[in-house]
């Protein structure tokens, strides 16, 4: 298995915009990076801050970040 860096470092490179780590309590965040959202560009299901029980969800969520995003311009 990889190590909890790498995995890390897979998804900050995937999900470009996200800083992600994994809790001591073995959940995974992840938190944008760069300019805080308008409260208006975070009311249409965008969000500041994820976690998740396991990183395949949080990839998921990420993913649902990513579609969204792509349909706002920054």
């Amino acid at each position: 298995m990889t190590g909890w860096d790498e995995r890390i470092a897979q998804l900050e490179a995937e999900f470009p915009g996200w800083h992600i780590w994994h809790s001591n309590a073995g959940r995974w965040w992840a938190t944008r990076t760069g300019s805080v959202l308008r409260r208006e560009e975070l009311g249409t299901g965008r969000v500041m801050t994820l976690d998740a029980d396991d990183e395949r969800d949080l990839r998921g969520q990420l993913a649902t970040q990513a579609t969204f995003d792509s349909e706002i311009e920054l």
